[in-house]
């Protein structure tokens, strides 16, 4: 019971710390009103006008504290929201590198493999065969394909990680534009 009366005031204190302020204030207003006016009989001092009247200055003070709790709010929010920004690209960043590299694994396993299987047998063709020509003009354009497949791949791998590091670089400087 206690524990949710103190959540429900400090849930009160941070989503209106204008309305929570204001009645702190007319309140000790109230009371201090009441005592100068319970003891109106009698000569007052000085000092006691000041007491009578300091609500002006707590006003004053926690006015100002109630600015700063607002401006320190506003920036923790703002970081928060910077943070949770870098957050989600840094977890892009890593799901797309995750992703390039089960692709690049994938080639690997899937095209390097059997190219290596068919450069084998191209060789061992060659050897058998050397004396034809024919058979080493189909040997070389097989060869020449593989070669291709090969720099393609090598090429793609180069591409996505050129891409990655682009993306990495343009959403990092964004972030920090946004700050």
């Amino acid at each position: 019971m206690l524990k949710k009366l103190y959540t429900a005031a400090k849930d009160l204190l941070l989503k209106y710390p204008v309305v929570v302020a204001g009645i702190l204030i007319y309140a000790y207003y109230l009371f201090t009103t009441v005592d100068f006016f319970g003891h109106a009989a009698g000569k007052r001092t000085f000092w006691e006008y000041i007491v009578q009247f300091d609500s002006l200055i707590f006003l004053w003070i926690a006015s100002a504290a109630l600015i700063q709790l607002q401006v320190v709010r506003k920036s923790q929010k703002k970081e928060e929201e910077s943070r949770r920004g870098m957050e989600r690209l840094l977890d892009r960043q890593e799901v797309y590198g995750t992703l390039l590299k089960d692709i690049m694994m994938l080639l690997q396993d899937n095209v390097n493999n059997p190219l290596a299987i068919i450069s084998t047998t191209t060789q061992e063709i060659r050897r058998k065969f050397e004396q034809d020509p024919e058979i080493m003009r189909w040997l070389d354009r097989i060869e020449g394909a593989m070669v291709r497949i090969h720099h393609t791949i090598r090429d793609l791998e180069a591409y996505e990680s050129r891409k990655l590091l682009e993306t990495s670089t343009e959403a990092l400087k964004e972030a920090r534009a946004g700050k």
